[in-house]
């Protein structure tokens, strides 16, 4: 029987319906095979972000969005339509303005979910796409809300914090000129090295190798690195390994562009040409924090995480 699952984030929503694959001995095992996916955006934290409110007219924008995916859950068989909801909710006094709409009309149960829970439901979702080894790996995942880091070996979680640093939020709270100056880059730098202390001691302690990104700015950066690359991402293909100066590269020229250059930018959909410059400061400042070199980008993240482990 197919499930589906919505990850109801700050900026996008997305829909996973998968049914578990089993074992040949008929024991469930860790696994799925997705019947669709999809994402849309619906911007729930515009307006209210940083006023612990969500707006009106995006809680209409967020009904619109699960009426949607749970039509589409229906028509491919699903029996259980399951909500996450992450940072915006979180943080808003008014969230059951939405989750108790979303059950009564929708019979959508959604589950609001702390930054620790986060961060272990991505892990458990880019384990799915990325192969870890014994070194450290550092995974990194951007939201509109909140930035998710888990340190983590092939065995072990070895440590996880959930910072409200999404790319909304710092949009919101430093506004900038258009193109972004070399001032207004370094001032949200700044802001970003102040409340990420607690990470840079992680990074300075255990040395990760690697940055993995998943989710948001980073699915829209592996397909621009393909794109620069004169390739594409199949549908098939669940992760991507390019290199920190590769990221580099794309990164100076599209802090330099306008808001029209981005939008002509190949592998960079509207809905996220305002928030992509605050995704990128974020990284450059991780990578050079550890000083990390490799990077990959796993196509799973939080709904694929939550396939496997709820």
């Amino acid at each position: 029987m197919a499930k589906a699952i919505i990850d109801l984030g700050t900026n996008t929503f997305n829909l996973l319906v998968y049914e578990v694959v089993d074992a040949p001995d008929g024991r469930t095992s860790n696994g799925f095979r997705i019947l669709h996916s999809e994402e849309r955006p619906v911007f729930l934290g515009r307006g209210g972000i940083e006023h612990g409110m969500i707006a009106a007219d995006a809680i209409e924008r967020g009904m619109d969005t699960l009426r949607a995916f749970n039509g589409i859950a229906l028509e491919h068989g699903a029996d259980r339509v399951s909500g996450f909801g992450t940072s915006a909710l979180r943080n808003a006094r008014n969230a059951a303005d939405l989750t108790d709409r979303a059950r009564k009309e929708l019979g959508i149960t959604i589950r609001v979910i702390p930054g620790d829970t986060e961060a272990e439901l991505i892990l458990a979702g880019v384990r799915q796409a990325v192969t870890f080894t014994s070194k450290p790996a550092l995974v990194m995942d951007i939201g509109g809300g909140s930035i998710e880091f888990i340190l983590a070996t092939n065995k072990a979680l070895m440590w996880k914090q959930s910072f409200e640093l999404g790319a909304s939020r710092l949009r919101d709270r430093i506004p900038v000129s258009d193109p972004m100056t070399i001032a207004e880059e370094a001032r949200i730098a700044a802001h970003l090295d102040d409340r990420l202390e607690a990470l840079y001691a992680i990074i300075d302690r255990h040395e990760p190798h690697q940055l993995i990104g998943s989710a948001g700015s980073f699915d829209s950066l592996a397909t621009m690195i393909a794109a620069e690359r004169s390739s594409t991402i199949t549908s098939e293909q669940h992760s991507l390994a390019f290199t920190a100066f590769e990221f580099d590269l794309l990164k100076d020229r599209l802090l330099r562009m306008d808001r029209s250059g981005r939008i002509r930018q190949p592998g960079l959909p509207e809905y996220r040409v305002d928030t992509l410059p605050y995704a990128l400061i974020a990284i450059d400042r991780v990578l050079a924090a550890g000083g990390i070199r490799d990077m990959v980008w796993s196509r799973y993240a939080l709904k694929e995480g939550a396939a496997v482990t709820v």
